[in-house]
């Protein structure tokens, strides 16, 4: 007696491993291009991280990180250094109750002005690598302000 099973094929179609390698190689390129545009604005020991995530993550994601702006860290140390009595360096990296108080001790009587002066950019590099984490969806990470 035969068997009559329809016995579909396990392993993947050329044009299939092909249309894999093709993706495979566009979110390598994706991702390269993002770290390298970003490198100075990301924190150092997260790169391999973002990495390894970016490449595992859709290609919607990708693209929605791809269009996301990083802050400068140059741009955010001269408005620290500019602006930093008002508590504007702070707002703008979403921290918006000690830019308030910021804006109405005047720096905090310059103590916290200045402190940010030599924190802005630790602060500018884990902000940014928060907006591309919340992109990812991951919701294990918390802000942590030094």
């Amino acid at each position: 007696m035969t068997n009559n099973f329809n016995v579909k094929n396990s392993f993947e179609t050329e044009e299939e491993r092909l249309e894999k390698e093709q993706l495979r190689r566009q979110k390598t390129a994706l991702t390269d291009r993002f770290l390298v545009l970003n490198q100075n604005d990301l924190p150092d020991d997260k790169i391999p991280m973002l990495r390894e995530n970016m490449l595992h993550c859709s290609m919607r994601k990708l693209s929605d990180i791809q269009s996301l702006t990083c802050r400068r860290v140059e741009n955010m140390q001269f408005i620290s250094f500019m602006l930093g009595w008002s508590g504007v360096d702070r707002m703008l990296l979403g921290d918006f109750g000690i830019g308030l108080l910021k804006l109405c001790t005047l720096g905090c009587f310059g103590l916290l002005m200045v402190y940010d002066w030599l924190a802005m950019p630790y602060k500018t590099r884990y902000y940014n690598y928060l907006q591309v984490m919340s992109v990812l969806d991951y919701d294990d990470y918390e802000y942590h302000s030094n």
